[in-house]
């Protein structure tokens, strides 16, 4: 229904936001991250949104950045995980972290979440892992490489000629590791040229 919302933050508490457009004020459930707040109260801001519909309830979910939101979606398609828990997984862990522990397989750290116990920590692990498509898993989000031996060679080369790593990061995601190192390396500098 809502894609996003622009407005100005009105009332602002860990967990959640007011957010004023044209004389209404919508309350919206949102990640407490440390990083990832929408600003001080005031502010004009974008926040991509979900509607959760239930028979008994209408809840408004509000995200600073729209990879957060594709996640609570994908979390809240694993079984027996609601809303609220998909929310509390995203407060306590970066949107990329939890994409590097889907391609490490990494549960245990899911378990450091409060709330996500070893069988929770295993069912999202698995069935998580078969949402996300196979070339954000190529990367490891919080390093500075992608894993695929071709990627990272193409990564070197890039980041050589002094490109900041964090644009390479985006334009390699874009490429297939099966074509060949120069392939990948000319394409990319195509993308990255003003």
């Amino acid at each position: 229904m809502y894609d996003y919302l622009r407005g100005r933050i009105v009332d602002s508490a860990p967990g959640r936001i007011v957010l004023e457009v044209n004389g209404i004020g919508y309350y919206l459930n949102t990640a407490d991250q440390p990083g990832e707040s929408f600003g001080v109260i005031g502010k004009e801001v974008q926040v991509w949104t979900h509607l959760h519909l239930r028979e008994d309830s209408q809840t408004l979910f509000g995200f600073p950045r729209k990879r957060q939101r594709e996640l609570f979606r994908y979390l809240i398609k694993v079984n027996g995980v609601g809303p609220r828990l998909a929310i509390q997984i995203l407060s306590g862990i970066q949107p990329e972290e939890l994409i590097q522990v889907m391609a490490d397989e990494d549960w245990k750290r899911l378990t450091l979440i409060p709330g996500i116990g070893p069988k929770t920590a295993r069912r999202l692990l698995i069935q998580l892992k078969e949402k996300l498509t196979d070339q954000e898993l190529l990367f490891s989000p919080t390093e500075k490489m992608p894993t695929d031996p071709v990627l990272s060679q193409a990564f070197n080369a890039l980041q050589n000629l002094g490109i900041p790593p964090e644009s390479i990061r985006k334009v390699l995601k874009d490429q297939s590791p099966t074509e060949s190192l120069e392939e990948i390396v000319k394409k990319a500098l195509s993308k990255l040229a003003p």
